[in-house]
C-alpha cells in the first residue's frame, strides 16, 4: 500500500476557521501523511493537531515559527505510518 501524501503551504493555522477548513480538507483526502508549512505557530500540542487532523491515531512533530515566518508541522496516522526516528533543525523536519 502506498501511503498519501498532502504537502501545502498553509499561511499561518492560527485561526480556528482557517484550521476547521483544513480539518474538512484533509478529511476528504484521506492523507496518510500531512506536511503543512508556514504555519506560524509557536507551539502545537494535541489538542492543536487534533483541530487540524482529526484522526484518533495521529502523531506529529513540528518545528516552531520564527517570529511572524516558518512553522512546518508533519503529521501521519500510526495505523499507517511507523515513526523510528525524527529531526528538527533550523529549517527541516524529517
Amino acid at each position: 500500500m502506498k501511503p498519501k501524501i498532502i504537502s501545502w503551504n498553509v499561511c499561518g493555522l492560527n485561526e480556528v476557521n482557517k484550521r476547521l477548513h483544513i480539518k474538512n480538507l484533509l478529511r476528504d483526502l484521506r492523507a496518510d501523511i500531512v506536511c503543512l508549512q508556514e504555519t506560524k505557530l509557536k507551539s502545537a500540542s494535541r489538542n492543536l493537531v487534533r483541530s487540524v487532523w482529526g484522526c484518533p491515531y495521529v502523531d506529529w512533530v513540528y518545528l516552531a515559527s520564527n517570529g511572524a515566518s516558518g512553522g512546518i508541522l508533519v503529521m501521519w496516522d500510526k495505523r499507517v505510518v511507523e515513526k523510528m526516528e525524527d529531526f528538527v533543525g533550523e529549517y527541516t523536519v524529517a
